[in-house]
């Protein structure tokens, strides 16, 4: 699928492209890109994320030899402050073909729900689902909670920038309420993991595009507002080509 671009100036003036919104509430810019668009964003995106993961000893869950070329990454969010400092990240990969490709679902084969949970996988994958993974703030971050927001209504951005009806997420229980404000819902019946290890609990979650309506009327509305500046900016782009 291809990611809609909306050309414009990144930090050091290096990165051309993506598609950028503001978030008032931070005063920070959010782009979003292909790595080969947004070079020198990935490099920090990725130096960041490994730094942050490095700090809690869950890089295991980066599997950064894998995505640090950025080929396997559909598009990522860089979020950048007014200093033009990242300071926050998070990447998309999808839409699959498959349950098996799918990170998020690894930690539940071999459980006794591993079954129920690939069967709602392969039911949704034909209107298109994708992931996202590898979230991270800066440690130094004043505003951590409102970031922390700000990426999870990225999550449902996520899947309608790269054309697929669902996000599907493993959560940690400690982030759960942050991704319920958007509108993600548990799968019933599906019993939490152990995952990356022994000290989070983490279960399976799912947006729906479709069905945001158990978002919280603040998380609601800042989707929305943002949403329209990713349509704008898209308009813009149409706009451009067309006149090319």
């Amino acid at each position: 699928m291809s990611v809609h671009t909306d050309s414009t100036d990144a930090v050091g003036g290096t990165d051309a492209g993506g598609l950028r919104y503001f978030e008032e509430r931070s005063g920070c810019d959010v782009l979003f890109g292909t790595p080969s668009e947004l070079p020198e964003l990935w490099r920090q995106y990725v130096d960041g994320a490994l730094n942050v993961y490095q700090h809690y000893g869950v890089e295991v869950v980066l599997d950064f030899e894998s995505i640090a070329d950025g080929q396997s990454t559909a598009g990522f969010f860089a979020v950048i402050d007014s200093e033009a400092t990242m300071v926050a990240g998070m990447r998309a990969h999808g839409p699959h073909l498959t349950a098996d490709e799918i990170a998020g679902f690894q930690p539940w084969i071999g459980t006794p729900d591993e079954a129920a949970l690939r069967s709602e996988l392969v039911e949704r994958i034909p209107l298109g689902v994708i992931e996202t993974k590898g979230a991270w703030s800066s440690r130094a971050l004043p505003r951590r909670p409102g970031i922390g927001a700000l990426l999870a209504r990225a999550i449902p951005h996520a899947a309608w920038l790269l054309d697929a009806r669902y996000v599907f997420g493993a959560s940690p229980l400690h982030c759960l309420d942050l991704y319920d404000a958007t509108g993600a819902r548990q799968p019933p019946g599906v019993s939490p993991v152990a995952y990356p290890d022994e000290r989070y609990v983490t279960v399976p979650v799912w947006w729906d595009l479709d069905d945001l309506s158990t978002a919280s009327p603040d998380q609601h509305e800042l989707i929305s507002s943002e949403r329209e500046q990713l349509v704008a900016a898209r308009a813009r782009t149409s706009e451009r080509s067309r006149r090319k």
